[in-house]
């Protein structure tokens, strides 16, 4: 499998739901996966347990991903380009966003996504993940 054929597995088990396919095939044990941001899912995720609770909160907030393009660098670096769309209290939100993917032994290793529009994803996702009450912030 090609390391794009690799990515592209990603998304078909994402699109699907079979979260628990990608961890067991494609992530790397060791991956980390960065998100710009400041929203409530920004930040670095460390280890494929960790990415798969991004991933599951990525997928209950109803993000929807097509025109997917692809180019595989000389390194064997996975660009890829997409349209994320979703939507919120009625307003509908298109996230233009390119993301990098580096491969380690057949797997997702390493990733950095880059986002186009920081403000319309911060928006969307502070509208989607509300902080709790300040009481049960503060016991945690």
């Amino acid at each position: 499998m090609s390391n794009t054929d690799l990515v592209l597995k990603m998304y078909e088990y994402f699109n699907s739901g079979q979260l628990d396919r990608i961890q067991q095939e494609i992530f790397h044990a060791d991956i980390a996966w960065r998100m710009p941001g400041h929203h409530p899912l920004s930040g670095e995720m460390k280890g494929a347990p960790q990415v798969m609770a991004f991933f599951g909160e990525l997928f209950k907030a109803g993000i929807v991903v097509d025109g997917v393009h692809f180019g595989e660098l000389d390194d064997g670096t996975v660009v890829e380009k997409h349209m994320g769309h979703a939507s919120a209290s009625g307003q509908e939100y298109l996230f233009p966003t390119s993301t990098t993917y580096g491969i380690r032994d057949g797997r997702i290793a390493d990733v950095q996504v880059h986002t186009a529009d920081q403000h319309s994803v911060d928006r969307f996702m502070w509208s989607v993940f509300a902080l709790k009450a300040i009481d049960e912030r503060l016991a945690a």
